[in-house]
């Protein structure tokens, strides 16, 4: 036997190593994870914008007298919208209330409280202010933005019954930033394993169905910029995928809702549905200045039609972060929350490439 043929041998007894199956998905849906239920807002669901200004107004010192007559007496606001677009006070001057919200009177908005959100125990410490999953039932949830904005009209809904601001919001984000991508990576999607879960963003705008739905098996390009990419190791179980450990999420996002996605301590829970598409719940703790960064930059126009009172969401989510304190004042720089994504499978390629799709 020649050495050559005794190396082919040996080699041939040696069994391949399997090669992994991966799965790409585009993501269809995003918004916060609400479970709104009755009587979750003890101190009642916050008014509408009209009635808010009112209260602001008082809390600033008007009289009803007052109130009544502006536009018509010396002195006075020509109108409540107006005086609102200015109800900020620095050095006794007005100013913008939506630049400064601490400078505007803290109008004391109601917050959630009850059992049940969606998430994840991010902290390990079942606290007495912590929810319970309403599907897994772990307890010890941190959730505080749903806590903090769950008592707001337009945040109040459910995974089925979408809340007005998440779905004006993804309306907005679909068509004007590029779509994300998730591709899982895994030695048998059928059996329980070990799966790499890998976020990018896409160069293209997600590609939708006449009827504003996600097309699935579209292609799209994989964005080089790394600012975009992360990669997490988990495992699947029963078709739902966890990761192994906590984790870090950033994606590149649109400053109509916050310029940046950030989240640590990422926990998640994505299934494999049998129609081949994937959903589930990421959870992590979110620096809470982004978001207010996208409730603010509408303005006056944001406030009255899609959020509610702005400098009361500040207020809200000042008071109820929970996590990355700054050492000098102990406030809270990031709040736990919980987001809702839905993904159909598309082909994902290199940014070189073309796609026509």
């Amino acid at each position: 036997m020649s050495r050559f043929c005794g190396l082919v041998c040996l080699l041939a007894g040696f069994a391949a190593p399997a090669t992994a199956e991966t799965r790409t998905f585009v993501v269809g849906w995003f918004s916060q994870a609400t479970y709104s239920q009755d009587g979750d807002c003890p101190g009642g669901v916050n008014p509408d914008i009209s009635r808010q200004y009112v209260r602001n107004a008082h809390l600033m010192g008007f009289t009803k007298e007052q109130i009544a007559a502006f536009g018509k007496g010396k002195g006075l606001p020509d109108s409540l919208r107006s005086l609102m677009n200015t109800r900020a006070r620095i050095d006794g001057k007005p100013a913008n209330p939506y630049s400064y919200p601490s400078a505007v009177v803290d109008p004391k908005l109601n917050a959630v409280s009850a059992r049940y959100a969606y998430g994840f125990d991010l902290d390990g410490a079942a606290g007495p202010k912590s929810f319970e999953d309403p599907e897994t039932h772990e307890t010890g949830v941190d959730n505080e933005l749903a806590r903090a904005l769950g008592c707001m009209r337009s945040f109040r809904g459910s995974l089925a019954s979408r809340p007005t601001y998440w779905a004006w919001a993804w309306g907005q984000l679909k068509d004007s930033q590029p779509a994300w991508l998730i591709t899982l990576s895994a030695p048998d999607f059928t059996k329980d394993g070990p799966v790499t879960i890998t976020f990018d963003r896409a160069l293209e705008h997600l590609r939708s169905n006449a009827d504003g739905s996600p097309r699935a098996d579209a292609s799209y390009r994989i964005d080089p910029d790394p600012r975009s990419h992360n990669v997490l190791q988990g495992h699947i179980k029963g078709g739902v995928i966890s990761l192994d450990q906590p984790g870090a999420l950033h994606l590149l996002q649109n400053p109509l809702v916050a310029p940046e996605f950030k989240l640590s301590k990422v926990k998640m829970r994505l299934s494999l549905r049998p129609d081949g598409t994937l959903s589930g719940i990421i959870g992590g703790y979110q620096p809470w200045a982004d978001l207010y960064f996208g409730f603010a930059a509408g303005g006056p126009t944001m406030e009255v039609c899609i959020t509610g009172d702005i400098p009361g969401l500040y207020y809200l989510l000042k008071k109820h972060a929970d996590a990355d304190p700054d050492p000098t004042t102990g406030q809270n720089a990031s709040i736990s929350a919980a987001y809702y994504l839905e993904s159909v499978p598309v082909f994902a390629v290199d940014a070189k490439q073309t796609v026509t799709n």
